[in-house]
């Protein structure tokens, strides 16, 4: 009895996990195009952003932040600067934030004062004519982001290596339900933020900024012990 027990629940556990992982895009079919009508970028689009810099893990806050400040359901995205495969994780270089849907600005009244209040800045993507296009479902979890990692951008570059597309910014989506990686083949000037570096120039201003960072803690250290020859008092003639 204690046997068919064990099996029926290792059957529901079994069910259970399959479910979890295929809700989070694990067994789906990724199918990357080149589409004129992206699912997203077909339109212009008004967002809110936080420029970054470091390893792409590091959104997961801000991503966090964005959907807490408005209703649930929202919309939030990411454009990544930088192939990961190239350039190091602390030069990698994002802009990520909420969409407004439908390129019209819903959150004005109600929500723009509190994203600017918390740093976000107002941004319009342009319609695009052209962009490799791929999907897959979203439960909205930490599975969903480790499906797309390690399973669905790996996809969409080999699409993009095997026809010889070149590429400059990956803009990805995350809805309620899916996530949509789109690469724009044109206006891509226009996705860039003002805040934006190239690599080399990136990697000069922070190598300035520990410089001056050392100085500063240099200046700010104590000059030291005095020589003990220093602290040794001389009898004057005089006083022999």
């Amino acid at each position: 009895m204690i046997e068919y027990v064990l099996l029926a629940a290792s059957v529901v556990i079994i069910g259970f996990v399959y479910k979890l992982l295929a809700d989070s895009g694990f067994f789906a079919k990724i199918e990357p195009t080149v589409s004129t009508s992206p699912t997203n970028l077909s339109k212009p689009l008004v967002v809110y952003y936080k420029y970054h810099v470091g390893a792409y893990s590091g959104v997961a806050n801000i991503l966090k932040e964005a959907k807490s400040l408005l209703p649930s359901g929202s919309t939030t995205f990411g454009i990544y600067y930088d192939n990961p495969d190239v350039v190091a994780p602390h030069l990698l270089q994002s802009a990520v934030g909420i969409l407004a849907e439908d390129g019209k600005d819903l959150y004005e009244d109600n929500y723009a004062q509190q994203l600017v209040r918390y740093g976000y800045e107002k941004m319009q993507l342009p319609k695009v004519d052209r962009a490799i296009q791929a999907s897959q479902p979203s439960s909205g979890g930490i599975l969903s982001f480790l499906a797309l990692v390690n399973r669905t951008i790996g996809i969409v570059k080999n699409f993009i290596s095997e026809n010889r597309l070149e590429v400059s910014h990956c803009v990805e989506f995350y809805g309620p339900d899916s996530i949509s990686i789109e690469f724009p083949l044109d206006h891509t000037d226009d996705f860039i933020v003002h805040d934006y570096l190239s690599t080399s120039s990136l990697e000069a201003k922070l190598a300035r900024r520990k410089f001056d960072s050392d100085e500063e803690e240099s200046e700010s250290e104590p000059d030291g012990a005095v020589d003990e020859e220093d602290d040794v008092e001389f009898e004057s003639p005089e006083s022999q």
